[in-house]
Order: structure tokens, then sequence, then C-alpha cells
């Protein structure tokens, strides 16, 4: 009769196991990972990712920031700067309006994705 065991590494094929493990802990070690870890901690700031999502849909001026959060503009500066040193987002200039906007070789993935939900939760065109 043969036994289940609880984990794969007790089994009789544990090298097995071991080189598996191993590809995979590298894998995880790649420098796209930390891309993702870096990305994910911008992000993950409840301003930050509405401020991501409003520029989802197009430039926006920092005063149209200020209007919608309604917190002081020292504040979204700060965050504006955190989008901007992470390399998500860049700015421009209209007349005297600093306008902000996604960098073009920005990676968007999760932003999009994100972007979508909330289209399709709040019923955005």
């Amino acid at each position: 009769m043969v036994t289940a065991r609880c984990c794969p590494a007790d089994c009789a094929l544990r090298e097995d196991w071991e080189d598996e493990l191993n590809q995979v802990k590298s894998a995880l070690e790649d420098e796209s990972v930390l891309r993702m870890e870096r990305m994910l901690k911008v992000i993950s700031h409840p301003l930050r990712l509405k401020i991501l999502l409003m520029l989802s849909n197009r430039d926006q001026c920092v005063c149209e920031f200020i209007w919608i959060f309604k917190e002081p503009s020292t504040l979204i500066s700060n965050h504006l700067k955190i989008l901007k040193d992470a390399g998500i987002i860049e700015t421009y200039y209209r007349s005297n309006h600093k306008i902000y906007r996604f960098k073009e070789d920005a990676d968007r993935t999760i932003v999009t994705f994100l972007h979508q939900q909330w289209k399709k939760n709040t019923k955005q065109p």
C-alpha cells in the first residue's frame, strides 16, 4: 500500500522536486519580478491608484487632481512626484499649466487591467 506524503520533497523523486523548485526560485529572483514589486508598491496607495485611473482616460492638469480629490496641492504633488520618480508618468506644459500623462515606455499592464475593471464596475464610457 502506498501512503501519500504531505510534501513532494518527501517522496522518492526528491531530486526532481529540488530541480523544479530551484527553477522557480531562480525565476522569482528575476529582474522582471523586482519591477513588478516596485510597480505594485507605487500603485498600492489609494490616491496614486486614483491618479493613474484618471490618467488612463486622458492627460490631466494638476488642478484637476486637486479639484477631484479635495486634498492639499502639496499632498497631490508629492504623490505625483512618486509616480514620476517610478518612471510611470511624465509632465509637459500646455500654456502655463503642468500636464501629467503616462510615459510612452511605461509598463501599464496592471494599471490597464485595473482601469478596465473600474470602467466595467462603474459603467464608465
